[in-house]
């Protein structure tokens, strides 16, 4: 068995399917609501029991003893730009693998910008980071997202981002729920696994989360919607049921 191999089995269950939670927020937005006191929001949402969560390095050096051991850890390893940047998808890789390796994650994540001036930097960083990868047995999610909220939930921008990150070695995708026959084209074009994180803000998250599943997601990487929730716990509860079923 590889290390990326049983290193995703603590990420995604016998069913196949996985609930992440995102609390990688304050490294672009800051101390935003929800995650002003990431400790206790760390304890809200493991209370629940997610099969994992992505964090910041710093975060989940200083609160990996809040963990518990049945949770896996995917590390965010690019960043460098906040909300105050001019240009938001001028990310930059910002820890190693190898780091990532030393501090105990499961998997890697990495922003992939598809339709700007960052797009080429960060399908660079994407090749580069799989082979870092593949030398050392880490799995490698993908955060594809259109560069412009006009570009958000275009389905072209998405399948082509999904299928270049697969291409360059990306092993698991995370992308914006963009309508049923849409996705449906993307998980057809990609044979890994896609998570949604996210849609379109007037529809109920909870069933577009259902309808996700039945056109071929493998689940899901929330954040805002989980730990801005009013009781992050049962969300998470709640999340883990309809995904695993």
């Amino acid at each position: 068995m590889s290390g990326k191999t049983f290193r995703l089995r603590r990420i995604f269950k016998s069913d196949g399917r996985t609930v992440v939670v995102a609390l990688d927020h304050g490294q672009f937005q800051g101390p935003i609501c929800g995650i002003m006191d990431i400790c206790d929001t760390i304890k809200r949402v493991v209370a629940g029991r997610p099969d994992a969560v992505i964090l910041n390095p710093g975060v989940f050096s200083k609160f990996c003893d809040i963990i518990p051991p049945e949770i896996g850890v995917i590390l965010r390893i690019t960043g460098a730009s906040t909300n105050y940047t001019p240009r938001f998808d001028f990310h930059r890789l910002t820890t190693s693998v190898e780091h990532a390796v030393r501090l105990g994650a499961d998997a890697v994540i990495v922003m992939c910008f598809i339709g700007g001036m960052g797009e080429a930097p960060s399908l660079e960083i994407v090749g580069r980071v799989a082979e870092e990868c593949d030398k050392l047995g880490m799995p490698l999610f993908v955060e594809v997202i259109a560069q412009g909220s006009e570009r958000l939930p275009d389905v072209g921008y998405i399948e082509v981002g999904a299928r270049a990150a697969f291409e360059l070695g990306a092993d698991v995708l995370k992308v914006y729920y963009v309508g049923k026959e849409a996705f449906r084209m993307i998980t057809s074009s990609v044979p890994i696994p896609v998570l949604i994180a996210g849609g379109p803000k007037e529809s109920d998250t909870l069933s577009l989360v259902s309808d996700a599943l039945e056109l071929g997601a493998r689940g899901v990487a929330f954040g805002r919607n989980v730990f801005q929730a009013e009781n992050i716990t049962e969300y998470v509860q709640e999340l883990m049921s309809i995904v695993h079923g």
